[in-house]
């Protein structure tokens, strides 16, 4: 399609008009100055060929590297390898097979060791771990590697050569077989005497496998002391298909823990009656929670629950009560989340001593602004002032911004000539500060 008048071309159009020699010399010029142009040049070629020993090359070269990688340098290095995780991809879909089995764990174990070296704060470089991994995993499950081969490999990778990453031998079960998996529970036997981490999740990870309800007890629910625990047995329930324990297990940690984490306990349990389309019961379970531990989020879940099945005009004076009770900040948060500003002005002046907070103030305000825009006014003062306790231009810049919008409320109040007043005290109070003044006048706010 043709670009319209005073829009850009779009650039497919105009590498399907250019000569081929054209397109050599820019991609010729891309390569000069991009390694990750070079790759997909390299491997384009090598995929063509059907050979993997240019793949090989270019995840030697490419996904290796000696010296360390600062926070900048690793989001520059994530992205030159990334042309070679996706010619690996390619490599899965089109060709299976035990030497892409092969080459996918020689470019995992190479990244692992550039993490290992680097500041990977942003995740880049993991990502392309766990990518490598997964295609591992898919290239597996076609049933190309040797299952007792790829059972060693799985101890080694997860309790050898590093601890970042696990491989899971639930996902892995249909490419191990009986073989696979007998060679990988002997291999994690072996370690009984470790307590590391990666042998412990084996152990648990086996048990989900083998659906052993007591295993899976003793190894991820421990002494059941703390909804953690229950929420880990829950999962591991979850995963097999067994909603009645799932609903046991949540009610139990309910009734038997305390502390924030109970909320995922609910989260289990509602999940299963929701499968069930079970509503009242879904309900009955929110009502519960949030009377328990009222806070915005569990007042948010009765709120879905309730319209569910038409009755939050039954549950919400209880539920606003409870907020109120426990947590004026939150009720605060949802009556403006309901779209009832009145009533989060009026809970917010129901004590004069309350402080609502900087930026809850200013929600408010611009909440009150269409109703009263003179009380949003004086509100809106008095934030700037807060604001500008800080120096910097930072600070100075969200002081103007709700500077812009107390002229708004100004205007429709019919309060000129007092925010100028305000304004011109404002400018007095901080004449020591050039960048705020700067700031005012490029605003142009009078």
């Amino acid at each position: 399609m043709s670009a319209k008048a005073g829009e850009p071309q779009d650039i497919r159009e105009i590498l399907g008009g250019l000569p081929v020699e054209e397109l050599r010399a820019v991609l010729l010029s891309a390569v000069d100055r991009h390694l990750d142009v070079e790759r997909h040049v390299r491997l384009a070629a090598a995929r063509a060929s059907g050979d993997l020993v240019q793949l090989r090359g270019e995840v030697d070269r490419g996904l290796r590297t000696r010296r360390f990688l600062g926070y900048r340098e690793s989001s520059e290095w994530a992205r030159a390898a990334r042309p070679i995780v996706d010619e690996l991809r390619i490599a899965v879909a089109r060709a299976p097979s035990i030497d892409v089995v092969v080459l996918l764990q020689r470019a995992v174990g190479h990244v692992v060791k550039v993490i290992l070296r680097a500041d990977d704060s942003n995740g880049t470089i993991g990502d392309l771990a766990r990518e490598l991994l997964d295609l591992h995993a898919q290239v597996c499950d076609a049933r190309v590697a040797d299952p007792v081969k790829l059972a060693a490999w799985m101890v080694r990778f997860s309790c050898e050569d590093q601890d970042l990453f696990e491989v899971d031998p639930v996902r892995y079960a249909v490419a191990l077989g009986e073989p696979g998996l007998a060679a990988y529970r002997q291999a994690i036997a072996r370690r009984d005497g470790e307590q590391s981490f990666a042998v412990r999740w084996a152990r648990e990870r086996l048990a989900v496998l083998d659906g052993d309800t007591q295993a899976i007890i003793t190894l991820l629910g421990a002494d059941l002391s703390t909804p953690h625990q229950f929420s880990r047995v829950c999962e591991a329930m979850a995963e097999l298909g067994r909603d009645e324990d799932v609903l046991s297990w949540a009610r139990r940690g309910i009734t038997e823990t305390q502390g924030w984490q109970v909320a995922k306990l609910y989260d289990f349990a509602c999940d299963v009656y929701e499968r069930r389309e079970a509503s009242l019961e879904v309900l009955a379970l929110r009502r519960e929670q949030h009377e328990r531990m009222a806070s915005l989020s569990t007042y948010g879940a009765l709120r879905r629950a309730a319209d569910a099945i038409d009755a939050w005009g039954v549950e919400r004076d209880a539920a606003r009560q409870a907020l109120r009770d426990r947590d004026r900040g939150a009720l605060i948060d949802a009556l403006l989340q309901d779209g009832d500003p009145d009533g989060a002005w009026t809970s917010a002046a129901e004590d004069p001593a309350w402080d609502p907070g900087l930026a809850r103030r200013a929600r408010l305000a611009e909440a009150r602004e269409p109703a009263r825009p003179d009380e949003a006014l004086a509100w809106y003062l008095q934030i700037t002032d807060e604001e500008l306790l800080q120096t910097g231009r930072a600070a100075y810049a969200r002081g103007v911004s709700v500077l812009k919008r107390a002229r708004r409320a100004a205007q429709a109040a019919g309060q000129d000539e007092a925010f100028a007043t305000a304004l011109d005290d404002l400018r007095e109070r901080h004449r020591r500060r050039p960048t705020l003044i700067a700031m005012l006048d490029k605003a142009a706010l009078a």
